[in-house]
């Protein structure tokens, strides 16, 4: 068995670990195999982890859906994959893993089993949740373990472990919600990609482009580490700065392991930061 993962933050990489643990499998990060025009799985069972970007319009981070294309024989197969998200996993998780199941099955391949952790959210922003949440890290990521157990316990008896009817019914409920929201928030990512609001651009687009936002400050010292951690390679440093390549992925690993707290990601309040407390260093990305 192999378990890829994706993560900026720590979160997903975490989730993949003490799952890679529990039922001892090889551990990769998504972005590492990445340089190939196919990958070719010589194992019959991967497990796909990834956090939820923006459920309402996209929910599957662009490099995954890169990932799942490239996979040469996906179509043999066992597949099962675990989202991790900061809000309800019924609104963040569920249409992130509608959307990785239908990629899937558009390249050849079936997901076989689907699986959501909360973990806290890697801007802290749980103002926009009209619904009382609980927001203290601490309780989350407690609660996270018995949730990774549970998962683990499934894949092991191969339970085939899908979403109920009750949530499905939910999901085509909130499918209608988020066509309502997306004008509005691609207009806000037409924004910060500098692109006139009104334009014609695609989300997938646009968030490449939307680094085109991120500020870098005078506290900059030029050490590259946002370089670095950046797991799509997204940065370069001339003349000790940081230049942004417009490949983008919202990941905020730049923002938050700059040593300097120089970086800030428009989607971040200033002065927030956080990273999975088990996580000391992006060595993971």
């Amino acid at each position: 068995m192999k378990i890829y993962y994706f993560s900026g933050t720590g979160n997903s990489y975490v989730v993949a670990r003490h799952m890679s643990v529990k039922l001892k499998a090889e551990l990769t990060s998504i972005p590492k195999v990445m340089g190939t025009d196919k990958i070719i799985i010589d194992d019959n069972c991967i497990g796909i982890v990834f956090p939820s970007y923006l459920a309402a319009l996209v929910g599957l981070p662009l490099v995954v859906e890169r990932f799942i294309k490239k996979i040469d024989n996906i179509g043999s197969l066992h597949i099962f994959a675990i989202c991790t998200c900061g809000g309800y996993e019924c609104v963040n998780a569920l249409p992130s893993l509608k959307k990785l199941n239908k990629y899937i099955r558009s390249c050849g391949g079936r997901l076989a089993e689907e699986y959501s952790v909360r973990l806290p959210m890697n801007n802290l922003d749980y103002a926009h949740i009209p619904i009382p949440i609980v927001k203290d890290s601490d309780v989350i990521i407690n609660k996270s373990k018995s949730k990774i157990n549970d998962i683990c316990r499934c894949i092991s008896e191969k339970r085939g472990t899908k979403f109920g009817i009750a949530k499905n019914l939910f999901y085509l409920f909130m499918a209608t919600l988020f066509k309502m929201m997306q004008e509005p928030i691609l207009k806000i990512l037409a924004e910060k990609a500098k692109n006139p609001v009104d334009t014609k651009m695609k989300y997938y687009e646009l968030i490449p482009l939307t680094d085109k936002s991120i500020t870098v400050n005078e506290q900059c010292t030029g050490c590259g580490t946002c370089a670095r951690v950046c797991p799509v390679k997204n940065i370069i440093i001339n003349e000790k700065r940081p230049e942004f390549q417009h490949r983008c992925e919202m990941c905020f690993a730049c923002d938050e392991w700059c040593p300097s707290g120089a970086i800030q990601h428009w989607s971040r309040q200033q002065g927030v930061k956080y990273h999975h407390p088990e996580v000391t260093n992006a060595t993971y990305v």
